[in-house]
């Protein structure tokens, strides 16, 4: 801690200065000045918490001096030195809340222990600031897992009798208590195999963001995920589709939602009818959901609620199934390609908001074609890790439009492309492919999906192609290419494991050491100890 001594008299600058054991009482440096404003110049890099000031000085007097302190430090500690008994002076001190006030000729002990009780005073302020902040702090954190279990609340069970008191804070829960309220489900896909395992973390950054997001703060705003991983916002006010009716609103937290959400997602948001209260929210969020399912129809960033039309249901047709299947056995893969946009057609008139029911047709077609394809020798046996990976891609399909053309490029990748070509163009995929993986198996982009695009294939038949080719899956590849790049890497001795790793393209030496003795039977260290023998 720091203290700077303002007094204009020599011999009392280097009494308090030399005769006092200030370490002691845990002053850490101690300053002269000689009058209030050369203390101005020292305070100006050298911030003390405490002052010890004589009142009367040439130049600037210390009431001065402290009006200037003040302004710099409100929470710094003044103490007083003067010979004088001046009413008007006490009334300055108590003004710049002076901690104490000692007269002159000043008494060592009697400074030393106002001082002692300055960097008490000090210590017990900066311990209280830290819990302060550590709670600000751990709220700031909780905010948008509050808010997500409030919006929960209000879809499921607006009457529950914790809703009512808790939405009166709205420093918390931000929703006026008064209506009308809008309600909006927003469809996230993850693009290519970027789709994570687990969608906790990204949810908790996405809510985070959203917390941390000056628009959504200003309009009241609150956010959280639904049970099926679909983010739910509350938005006070009724929302239209015309521009009179607020849609340029809705335009706006959707561009910003989509900033929040990142490159690696696709957004899709459907904007449900308005609630007139807390009570008739639950009924707005089922309107929201249904109007993002009838989304899945068209080709929209945002839709409202005034679009929805007549669903009905939709299930596999099997004949349909075996007709394709058919098809593609004789070769009539034009005649296949009819029958699967003519079940789209059928698809789009029963309009189904069970998308996960729609999306199972046309997996059933995925399998009748990789199917068809293994029975034809175009490609090796699916397992059922492929077939996992299938359903993943079309998971992650945010249209109807773009799952037809999905399992239309299936068709013509396993069926057509490349099959008929010389042995020659296929040599110089392969090359582009493995050429691309050594040269960015190390970089934080580097994926299947990017691999795909360099070749200009779909991720799926990539997979089959590369095994047809290369006999192995690319996976299986890519790791050797790891494993051998690892031993290596390990055979210098200069380099440590952490450099390895980043040279690898790992973040985490522990899974790096995890990866490497799946593999090879060892860990990092034990095979250089291997080497060296």
């Amino acid at each position: 801690m720091k203290l700077l001594i303002v007094d204009d008299e020599t011999r009392t600058r280097e009494l308090l200065r030399s005769h006092i054991d200030w370490e002691e009482i845990g002053i850490d440096e101690v300053r002269t000045a000689h009058n209030g404003v050369k203390a101005l110049s020292e305070i100006q890099d050298w911030l003390p918490e405490i002052i010890l000031c004589d009142v009367r000085m040439p130049k600037m007097d210390g009431i001065e001096f402290a009006h200037q302190y003040r302004l710099s430090a409100p929470q710094g500690k003044i103490i007083f030195l003067s010979g004088y008994s001046d009413k008007e002076y006490l009334k300055s001190a108590i003004h710049l809340r002076a901690l104490t006030y000692i007269e002159k000729p000043v008494n060592p002990v009697e400074v030393r222990s106002a001082v002692e009780a300055a960097v008490l005073l000090c210590l017990e302020e900066k311990k209280k600031f830290t819990v302060e902040l550590q709670v600000q702090k751990d709220i700031d954190q909780s905010l948008p897992y509050l808010r997500q279990e409030m919006v929960r609340k209000l879809i499921s069970n607006p009457a529950s009798p914790h809703v009512g008191p808790a939405i009166e804070n709205q420093e918390t829960f931000l929703l006026p208590l008064k209506g009308p309220y809008t309600v909006a489900a927003a469809n996230l896909y993850w693009k290519g195999i970027a789709h994570p395992e687990d969608f906790s973390l990204h949810q908790n950054i996405i809510l985070d963001m959203i917390n941390r997001s000056q628009r959504f703060s200003s309009l009241q705003v609150i956010a959280g995920f639904n049970w099926h991983n679909q983010l739910v916002l509350i938005i006070p006010g009724r929302f239209g589709n015309a521009y009179r009716d607020g849609r340029g609103t809705i335009e706006e937290l959707f561009s910003e939602l989509s900033q929040i959400a990142g490159e690696a997602i696709e957004l899709r948001l459907g904007i449900g009818s308005s609630a007139g209260s807390l009570m008739e929210i639950p009924e707005a969020y089922n309107d929201a959901v249904r109007i993002s399912a009838f989304q899945y129809y068209h080709d929209q960033n945002i839709i409202f609620f005034d679009s929805i039309g007549p669903s009905g249901s939709i299930d596999t047709h099997w004949d349909e199934v075996r007709r394709l299947r058919n098809h593609l056995r004789k070769g009539e893969i034009e005649e296949a390609k009819a029958a699967l946009k003519e079940w789209t057609r059928y698809a789009r008139t029963c309009m189904d908001l069970d998308i996960l029911r729609l999306k199972d047709t046309y997996f059933q077609f995925m399998l009748a074609i990789t199917e068809t394809a293994v029975q034809l020798n175009l490609v090796e046996h699916t397992e059922d890790t492929e077939r996992r990976y299938v359903w993943k891609e079309i998971d992650n399909i945010p249209s109807l439009n773009a799952l037809e053309k999905y399992v239309m490029n299936a068709m013509d990748e396993l069926f057509t492309a490349g099959l008929g070509e010389p042995k020659d163009v296929n040599i110089r995929k392969m090359q582009m492919i493995i050429r691309y993986i050594h040269a960015n198996f190390h970089t934080s982009g580097f994926t299947i999906r990017a691999i795909a695009d360099h070749v200009q294939f779909s991720e799926t038949y990539l997979c089959a192609y590369f095994k047809k080719q290369q006999g192995q899956t690319i996976k299986e590849y890519i790791t050797d290419v790891r494993i051998n790049k690892a031993k290596e890497l390990l055979g210098d001795m200069s380099m440590k494991l952490f450099e390895i790793t980043v040279q690898l393209g790992f973040t985490d030496a522990g899974y790096f050491t995890t990866f490497f003795k799946r593999y090879v039977g060892c860990t990092p260290s034990e095979y250089r100890e291997r080497i060296l023998r």
